[in-house]
């Protein structure tokens, strides 16, 4: 098989950098994204209080065998 394709047609036009050095963007706060993340974790907290306690409950008790096994 004989491959027929020009090899330049992989590569994009030259386009201008569009981007921002990082000292020149205007700082973020992670307040509110940490807010948010809080708030999605406890409404699933909420939904599912069965599937969280279950997965405290395996976590339990893979530290306590793994701590079993060192003694």
């Amino acid at each position: 098989m004989i491959d027929n394709l020009n090899p330049t047609n992989q590569f994009h036009p030259y386009q201008r950098e569009t981007s921002i050095p990082m000292s020149q963007r205007p700082r973020r706060r992670m307040g509110v994204r940490v807010k948010r993340s809080f708030n999605r974790v406890r409404s699933y907290v909420k939904d599912n209080p069965t599937a969280v306690l279950g997965g405290v409950a395996a976590v339990a008790i893979s530290f306590g065998m793994m701590r079993a096994r060192r003694q």
